[in-house]
């Protein structure tokens, strides 16, 4: 399938790629900041929100308009390592309440390079602790958690399901799962220019990150038995692609329950498009569907 035609449109006015060479967080933060400003102004508000610091780690809860205690959706923004925050991705974490009936408690972990691995997993970690600690007191049913997250933050909920295996499940959007590899990976030659995330920004995020085995490469975890079920989201025009295929692979070698879907005609990214794009509309109702039965199978 083609390019989708909105998708197009949008990537012909972003600015041409930095000098890697030279990039920095504080750009990389600003530009991004510019990027989703537009869809910030139109995002609508939750039903209800907390936000909460916990020994200096903030987290916020984005409910869904029904009464709770509310299962849990443990989310981690994306943005590798190094950009976004809760508020770039609050967006997305209203549109999963509204549709799952879930909590979506999302997590301010550290970023890079100024806390370079493994600091935001520690955060990540923190944070699921505290759900399961304190969430009561807040009307979350800590006994029904699925984490989710979206690129980077893919990755950090496919580390977080391994150091937790009791999870109902991890819903990987587009994850990071291994380093750049364009001949293990052919979708970083295929979708490298044109796109949107690049091999060479790919390169600069891990570069800031500074990890390195399975607690940052979830592809080279050596024993993936006994985690929890799984739904990976890919994209077709993303660079990312096939490393998360990769891993979905892996994981139903393993024996986890698997659920694979390749969006044709998306790019990286296009999850956050929710409400403007039909393919994003349709990758969060099978995100929700798939939530929502690994939540009430608990």
């Amino acid at each position: 399938m083609t390019l989708h035609p909105m998708l197009a449109q949008m990537l012909s006015l972003m600015p041409a790629e930095p000098d890697y060479g030279q990039h920095t967080a504080t750009a990389a933060r600003a530009a991004m900041q510019a990027r989703v400003a537009m869809l910030l102004a139109m995002a609508p508000k939750p039903a209800g929100r907390e936000d909460i610091i916990e020994g200096g780690l903030g987290l916020r809860i984005i409910r869904p308009p029904t009464p709770g205690p509310h299962p849990v959706v443990l989310f981690l923004h994306g943005g590798g390592w190094v950009v976004c925050s809760n508020d770039t991705h609050q967006p997305l974490a209203v549109a999963i309440a509204n549709a799952t009936g879930a909590a979506v408690v999302m997590v301010e972990y550290r970023l890079a390079p100024e806390h370079p691995f493994p600091a935001p997993l520690d955060d990540c970690l923190a944070g699921l602790a505290w759900v399961r600690e304190q969430g009561a007191a807040h009307g979350l049913d800590a006994s029904r958690i699925v984490v989710a997250g979206d690129s980077a933050g893919g990755n950090l909920a496919a580390v977080v399901a391994a150091h937790a295996p009791d999870l109902a499940g991890q819903w990987l959007i587009y994850p990071v799962t291994d380093w750049p590899d364009a001949a293990a990976y052919p979708s970083y030659a295929e979708n490298d220019v044109g796109f949107g995330l690049s091999s060479a920004a790919m390169r600069w995020y891990w570069q800031q990150y500074g990890g390195d085995g399975p607690d940052a490469r979830p592809m080279r975890r050596a024993d993936l038995a006994g985690l929890p079920p799984a739904l990976v989201q890919t994209a077709q025009y993303d660079v990312l692609r096939d490393e998360g295929e990769a891993y979905a692979s892996r994981l139903q070698a393993s024996g986890v329950p698997v659920q694979l879907s390749r969006h044709a005609g998306m790019i990286h990214g296009f999850l956050s498009m929710t409400g403007l794009l039909p393919g994003a509309d349709a990758a969060l109702a099978e995100g929700a569907a798939w939530v929502k039965a690994r939540l009430q199978s608990r």
